[in-house]
């Protein structure tokens, strides 16, 4: 999901493209995000907080980073879109 909120299917060579979109972050387009065919989404925002959610899992709550560099941000993507969510869960996030 691109900052104006249109979306591509994600690719993870497309990835490195997308954060630095966040430098035209603003309240009304503040974010973007990727996702896996088994309905992991990740979104991280211009502040450096990531975000990752499940959608067939609504009532679960969100998990949060905070102060995310970018290339680590990347990173989380690119395990997202490709279905390594081992390796996205062993970080430490913290449920909101």
């Amino acid at each position: 999901m691109h900052l104006d909120g249109s979306s591509d299917p994600a690719r993870v060579e497309d990835l490195p493209a997308l954060l630095p979109e966040l430098d035209g972050a603003s309240d009304d387009e503040p974010d973007v995000g990727a996702g896996d065919p088994y309905g992991w989404f990740v979104t991280a925002y211009s502040s450096g907080t990531v975000v990752l959610a499940h959608a067939a899992r609504p009532h679960d709550p969100e998990l949060v980073l905070s102060d995310v560099p970018r290339n680590e941000a990347l990173l989380i993507f690119a395990e997202v879109v490709r279905g390594e969510m081992d390796a996205v869960l062993t970080r430490p996030w913290v449920e909101e």
